[in-house]
């Protein structure tokens, strides 16, 4: 809703919203107008609302808000990125495979979470990947 600070005028997003509903276009003209010349100040507005004000995505705004003063000034300065960048997975990767060691168990529970269709289609695809490159090789060498 409105409220008065001293000499100045201030009102939330939320009694924003209420009171244009009841005003005319001319009404909404003046009372922007006064909020461009500081007359009335806006007050609690939502993060929804800021974002989209500012014109920035709300999940780099959410990032940012993650960030204290010093590293909001880091981002400025451009010496800082908003969000760190991934990093590409490596072979000591804790998720990485070591096919040597695979046991019977550990592949069953693999084909149980993947699904038997796309276990079966991946057999499939790998069985013509091996065909094809025989061929291939056999092509190359010239025993056709």
């Amino acid at each position: 809703m409105l409220y008065t600070n001293g000499s100045r005028r201030a009102i939330t997003g939320a009694g924003l919203a209420q009171l244009r509903r009841h005003m005319s276009a001319a009404e909404r003209a003046c009372l922007a107008a006064d909020i461009v010349d500081g007359r009335v100040a806006l007050q609690g507005l939502t993060v929804k609302a800021v974002a989209a004000l500012v014109g920035v995505n709300g999940s780099y705004l959410a990032r940012a808000l993650r960030l204290n003063p010093e590293q909001r000034a880091e981002v400025r300065r451009g010496t800082r990125p908003l969000v760190a960048p991934r990093t590409a997975a490596t072979a000591t990767d804790a998720r990485a495979v070591d096919w040597d060691k695979l046991d019977d168990a550990t592949l069953v529970e693999a084909v149980r979470r993947i699904g038997l269709e796309r276990t079966l289609d991946a057999a499939i695809a790998a069985d013509r990947l091996d065909d094809e490159t025989l061929v291939g090789a056999v092509r190359r060498v010239g025993l056709e």
